[in-house]
């Protein structure tokens, strides 16, 4: 009798504590988004490497009470950047994958591939913290004077056609 109530009171507290690391989506933000999109961009050279680039329109009831943070989009965390332009306002995101590889030795003997690191492991201690489908985004913000972040939860990504960038031309 007594290991049932220890479980059920184990059970109640591991409920509790992982409700509080969950992060609330918000329903009402101080702000519309409106046409999200994402495009890729993958350099002519290997030294190049890629880059995705999300945009959307942003209408802030007032600008200046929000702080734009972070944008989370298809498992990776990018700086959302809010932009004046003549059309109203933009929330840009850029990640670049693939930066340029170090020089690494390959030798007949092995010897002369001692200087050569060993690939960096992933960092998993930064789990992604949001389920989302491919063509929804999260962006994470501050309104007002507030010390929480808020997030909301974009639908309807639209991917555009990616870009290659020609390479340099041999002479």
């Amino acid at each position: 009798m007594r290991t049932s109530v220890y479980f059920g009171v184990l059970l109640t507290f591991l409920g509790l504590m992982s409700c509080s690391s969950q992060r609330k989506l918000e329903t009402e933000p101080p702000f519309t988004v409106e046409r999200p999109t994402v495009e890729y961009w993958v350099g002519g050279r290997e030294e190049s490497g890629t880059q995705m680039r999300f945009e959307a329109r942003w209408n802030p009831r007032n600008p200046s009470e929000i702080t734009l943070d972070s944008l989370y989009f298809r498992g990776r965390v990018m700086k959302a950047e809010p932009k004046e332009t003549e059309t109203g306002f933009l929330i840009t995101g850029t990640y670049i994958e693939n930066m340029p590889k170090t020089d690494i030795i390959m030798h007949a003997d092995p010897r002369q591939e001692v200087g050569n690191q060993p690939p960096k492991p992933l960092n998993k201690s930064k789990a992604f913290p949001f389920d989302l489908l491919p063509d929804e985004a999260v962006i994470s913000y501050l309104a007002g004077n507030a010390e929480k972040k808020q997030y909301y939860k974009i639908k309807g990504v639209v991917e555009k056609q990616g870009r290659i960038s020609p390479g340099r031309t041999k002479n």
